[in-house]
């Protein structure tokens, strides 16, 4: 267990219906005790008014429609950044936001390293699209113990188990959202290049525990191997040349 009085304040987004998290969701809590709970919210179980619609809008605007879990993890995201915009007492105070199947490699590290690493940063990855998020090789720097941080090639960024925000983050983030369009981790899509100034360490001091994903399911997860594994070869490439 990390100290109690924390250098962040930490929010987790789980579910009473997730029965199968719900072990390792108590080991998040002992970790971080200060914790606030999130309830995600699943269409399955709370009524999203005009659903259908949304999912109709959001396949104009991006192509496909959104998935219900899509759908509800913008929702709760948009919750959790609200929230942050009500009890932020500095522009420069992060967030740390998890999900109820985030795994921490190294809670120590990422408590002794948080203000450091998030201070030139309105948004930090401390993990993200399962341990392929690269780094500019200008932009590079120690963080410790075998860890860089720095900005991150963006096509690189996906996913929203470790990500911690500020409160110019959180307005930005709300602002990009309003009209659902494309997944909420798909950042690339809805940020203008330098919007937000984007930092994240590697490896990953937040990875993702291997539970079967509430929003995507299982029968892609083959194709989503292979795709990343062609990708992260260029973006190995990429990262080096900027």
């Amino acid at each position: 267990m990390t100290s109690s009085a924390l250098p962040f304040s930490v929010y987790l987004i789980s579910s009473v219906h997730e029965s199968s998290r719900k072990q390792h969701v108590a080991g998040l809590l002992q970790t971080f005790p200060t914790t606030i709970q999130v309830e995600a919210i699943y269409p399955s179980y709370t009524r999203i008014p005009f659903l259908s619609a949304l999912k109709a809008q959001s396949k104009l605007r991006a192509g496909r429609s959104l998935r219900d879990g899509e759908i509800g993890l913008i929702l709760t995201s948009r919750n959790i950044w609200r929230d942050i915009l009500k009890k932020a007492k500095t522009d420069e105070e992060h967030f740390l936001i998890l999900e109820s199947d985030s795994k921490l490699i190294n809670a120590a590290m990422l408590e002794e390293k948080f203000l450091t690493a998030t201070r030139a940063y309105d948004m930090f990855f401390w993990g993200a699209w399962f341990g392929h998020l690269r780094l500019l090789r200008s932009k590079r720097k120690p963080l410790g113990d075998m860890h860089f941080f720095g900005e991150p090639l963006i096509n690189s960024v996906a996913c929203t188990y470790g990500y911690s925000i500020n409160r110019k983050a959180a307005s930005r983030l709300l602002k990009a959202t309003g009209k659902i369009a494309h997944p909420v981790d798909e950042f690339k899509k809805y940020l203008k290049p330098g919007e937000l100034r984007l930092g994240a360490v590697v490896p990953e001091l937040v990875s993702v525990h291997d539970v079967a994903s509430t929003i995507r399911p299982n029968s892609i997860a083959l194709f989503e191997k292979i795709w990343i594994f062609v990708l992260d070869i260029r973006n190995h490439f990429l990262s080096l040349m900027n």
